[in-house]
């Protein structure tokens, strides 16, 4: 089996039925197969950078791209994955990999899209990928919560506004009087 044939395989049931050795061509461990749509979403979030739309900031781009990601994440189906990633301590592990390397791979593009400084584009790379992975952290809790559907989708979208207008109006608002921060971001 070719890798063409490995990425057609649709399910991990398909995935199971491959030899051991077949498998670990494609997935290094048992753990990457479980994250197996993580190369897709790095590429989701370069390609959002470099291609944005003309007059889009890379803060709105990226915005859009996650919110655009909120119904998935609110699908009922997604509290089985949730669970299994709560109940694993190799695969939260594998998780704070896979968000270093978004970390990694933003701050590269982030220097060669904007030109910017190393350490400013890891900064920024840093502060992008903690929203990205409090989307999916709060996404995994209202599953585990029983939580799904446009409720919950619009749930993770307020919090979404919530942390990208800290992002963009600096992180003084925390400042703000609690009440002026919860006016604006209300679900």
């Amino acid at each position: 089996m070719g890798l063409r044939e490995a990425k057609k395989l649709r399910t991990r049931q398909e995935i199971a039925d491959l030899s051991e050795k077949t498998v670990y061509n494609y997935f290094p461990t048992k753990e990457d197969l479980f994250f197996d749509e993580v190369p897709a979403r790095e590429a989701a979030l370069v390609s959002t950078i470099t291609g944005r739309r003309q007059g889009e900031s890379i803060l709105e781009a990226l915005r859009r791209l996650q919110a655009a990601e909120c119904p998935r994440l609110s699908n009922p189906g997604f509290a089985t994955f949730a669970r299994i990633i709560e109940e694993s301590t190799a695969l939260q592990a594998k998780e704070l990999e896979v968000m270093a390397r978004f970390v990694q791979v933003l701050t590269e593009t982030l220097q060669a899209e904007l030109a910017i400084d190393e350490r400013d584009a890891r900064i920024a790379a840093g502060l992008l990928v903690s929203i990205h992975r409090q989307l999916f952290r709060a996404a995994r809790k209202q599953a585990l919560a029983g939580k799904h559907g446009p409720s919950a989708t619009r749930r993770l979208r307020a919090d979404l506004d919530r942390a990208y207008h800290l992002i963009e109006h600096g992180l003084g608002e925390l400042d703000r009087p609690r009440q002026d921060l919860n006016a604006i971001h209300t679900a």
